[in-house]
């Protein structure tokens, strides 16, 4: 990333340590224009607005609700782009970035997977989702302290440009995340977990799992006739054995489908002996499906099992469910009415 103003500088001879102050004036000092770099002369800032662009993107919008702000950025040509920033009561900051403009993945639930894919984002195009938001925390003198790959797209099909961009967001040099405050969700590209393991980032693995076996996963993740449950549960042990990193598996649990006893059961004999967490999560209606919320009860009984049988599980509060902003609704209009709201809020 900046990769080209790195090489002009080289090519006039502008010291190195130049560059150096420009990284800091991009990830440290969150500018948003060549003029705040008050460390380079006038004639410098004047030559690199001349020749450069600090963003490949533009803010469109911003909604806000009590916990998250949804940002739809637009790319130079054309494509729109969500991520959330999401408030929590510990102060931590976090970023749900997009990896790609819609997803091929095809999940029957999701309304980002109704829609066409269309491309895969660069590296600068995650990265400028992360300093948009650190721009938006600035005046409030606040920074982003985690990221999770859990926007539009699946990570794991546009491997090399999350890679990337991982590498940046960990650097010192540049935003300085801890590995373990970064987390990649996968719908399961199972050659993909080896090497994401073997690159040994250090950073943490959700799996998007949402059914305990082979028939009903592949009603919902298309992806698992490709790459089935044993496949799949073969490489995330692999990845907690070489890295001793419990994984997260989430679980939306969708009214009828996947919320009975039988696939609680189930799901705790998938996960018996694994290190794992579950994270559950509450279906939001939208208008690309036709699926229903779970009743409370059968969540709470789900919970009930997979705790009883000793299974690490918890219930995810739905943020941003006001703004579209939740799992699954990046870019999906919801279909809410006011006893749904009241439903999600009971599981603050």
């Amino acid at each position: 990333m900046f990769a080209d103003i790195k090489a002009y500088f080289a090519s006039k001879k502008i010291p190195a340590f130049r560059f150096k102050q420009f990284l800091n004036a991009v990830y440290k000092n969150n500018i948003s224009s060549f003029d705040e770099i008050t460390v380079f002369p006038k004639a410098l800032r004047e030559e690199l607005k001349e020749h450069f662009s600090l963003s490949s993107m533009f803010l469109v919008e911003a909604k806000q609700s009590a916990d998250t702000v949804k940002f739809l950025l637009k790319t130079k040509e054309g494509f729109f782009v969500e991520s959330v920033l999401m408030n929590h009561k510990d102060k931590r900051r976090t970023v749900c970035v997009s990896s790609q403009v819609f997803c091929a993945v095809g999940c029957k639930f999701c309304a980002t997977g109704a829609n066409k894919f269309e491309k895969n984002l660069s590296c600068q195009e995650i990265i400028e989702q992360v300093l948009f938001v650190n721009r938006h925390l600035k005046h409030k003198e606040e920074i982003v302290t985690n990221i999770v790959f859990m926007g539009m797209g699946e990570p794991f099909l546009n491997f090399d440009e999350v890679i990337k961009a991982i590498q940046i967001l960990k650097d010192e040099e540049c935003l300085g995340i801890g590995a373990r405050h970064i987390t990649v969700s996968t719908s399961g590209i199972v050659p993909k977990i080896y090497a994401f393991t073997d690159l040994n980032l250090h950073t943490r693995l959700a799996i998007s799992l949402h059914a305990p076996n082979d028939k009903l996963r592949s009603e919902l993740m298309p992806l698992n006739k490709r790459y089935p449950l044993s496949e799949l549960m073969k490489a995330c042990d692999y990845y907690t054995q070489q890295t001793n990193k419990r994984i997260s598996y989430e679980y939306v649990l969708i009214g009828d489908v996947n919320d009975k006893k039988k696939h609680a059961l189930e799901l705790a004999g998938l996960l018996k002996g694994r290190l794992s967490h579950v994270n559950l999560l509450i279906y939001n209606p939208h208008e690309f499906a036709s699926f229903v919320m779970p009743k409370k009860t059968d969540v709470l009984t789900f919970r009930d099992i997979l705790q009883e049988k000793g299974i690490e599980v918890s219930i995810r509060k739905s943020m941003g469910d006001d703004i579209s902003g939740a799992c699954g609704q990046l870019s999906g209009k919801v279909k809410r009415k006011g006893e749904e709201e009241e439903y999600l809020k009971s599981f603050a």
